[in-house]
């Protein structure tokens, strides 16, 4: 009897088969494949700006922190000198408001005392007078102890008490005064503090002129040069990151993975099981897409199914376009 091959071959075939589809679907479960992407980033302004100088260009590698470009605003200049001219404004109104009220209270002290020196005297003439006609009495009528005139002694106290609503006047309108002195320094104190908060927000603005680069890369393009106007959000700088900064999963159509937004996931390497790293699902596409030519194993054969969006931390170690595994843990 004469052996068929075909014994041998058709099993082989079920199984070959069998390996395609599980490479087009993926690890069934939990398990299934994906792709390491970069995420440029674009860096742009809110504001109108001119260039003053410019550090990099196209394919320059860089570093986060390293200073790619320095800016120039006019309006800033512009409000800084208003604000400096304002302070000054502020500062001689101030300073000419309290000079006028500290001579006010000049005024009124010096009147006091002319006020006060004048009744005085009269007091002084009424005291003298009443002194003499007492002596005048005594001899006249011959008393040992002479008495005081009724009349002039009112009087007197009528000054006396002039005196006193004279002192007790000027010390209100002092006390006035004074408010009034502690009113417009408090005021222009307010008014300088809010121009100095000005001031700092544009020192704020000045800095925000320097453009920082947020992450290690390298520079893909460069849409501006030195001297140029440039209008506000336009871009400025395209960056490319040195690694990996998100992972782009495909679940076949026929997979029903448990995974939501928000789940931690597990990621290795394809081809170095070594490369671990962990992700998160920031979303998940509900639209079918064709899966990508670096996921398949034939390029001929199509295969639809859902992406994954996976954020990683910006210190993996996957290659760019590297194939990984993306496993769900158990407990999910």
């Amino acid at each position: 009897m004469r052996f068929n091959v075909l014994y041998i071959l058709f099993p082989a075939a079920i199984l070959a088969c069998l390996w395609i589809a599980r490479d087009f679907q993926g690890r069934q479960g939990s398990t299934f494949f994906g792709i390491a992407e970069t995420e440029p980033r674009i860096l742009n302004f809110d504001h109108d700006l001119s260039v003053r100088e410019v550090f990099i260009k196209a394919g320059d590698k860089i570093k986060a922190g390293d200073t790619l470009a320095i800016f120039h605003r006019a309006e800033l200049d512009e409000n800084e000198f208003s604000q400096y001219r304002e302070m000054i404004t502020n500062e001689t109104a101030r300073a000419a408001e309290r000079a006028i009220l500290e001579k006010e209270k000049e005024v009124v002290q010096a009147r006091l005392n002319v006020d006060i020196r004048e009744l005085a005297i009269d007091i002084k003439l009424l005291q003298t007078e009443d002194s003499i006609m007492m002596v005048y009495r005594g001899n006249l009528y011959g008393q040992s102890t002479p008495v005081q005139n009724r009349v002039i002694k009112e009087r007197i106290e009528g000054l006396q008490k002039q005196m006193e609503d004279l002192k007790h006047q000027a010390e209100e309108e002092l006390l006035v005064l004074s408010a009034k002195i502690s009113a417009t320094d408090q005021i222009a104190a307010e008014k300088a503090n809010k121009l100095k908060g000005q001031l700092t927000m544009i020192a704020t603005e000045r800095e925000r002129l320097v453009l920082i680069s947020p992450i290690n890369g390298y520079v893909e393009d460069v849409y501006f040069s030195v001297n140029a106007m440039i209008p506000a959000h336009k871009d400025l700088v395209k960056i490319n990151p040195d690694a990996p900064n998100k992972i782009i999963g495909f679940i076949h159509e026929t997979n029903e993975v448990p995974l939501s937004i928000g789940s931690n996931v597990e990621m290795t390497s394809f081809n170095r099981p070594g490369i671990v790293s962990t992700g998160l699902i920031v979303g998940v596409n509900p639209k079918m897409t064709e899966l990508t030519l670096r996921l398949r194993k034939f390029i001929d054969l199509r295969s639809w199914g859902r992406e994954v969006y996976i954020s990683i931390p910006d210190t993996n170690s996957f290659y760019i376009s590297e194939k990984v595994n993306i496993t769900l843990p158990h407990d999910q």
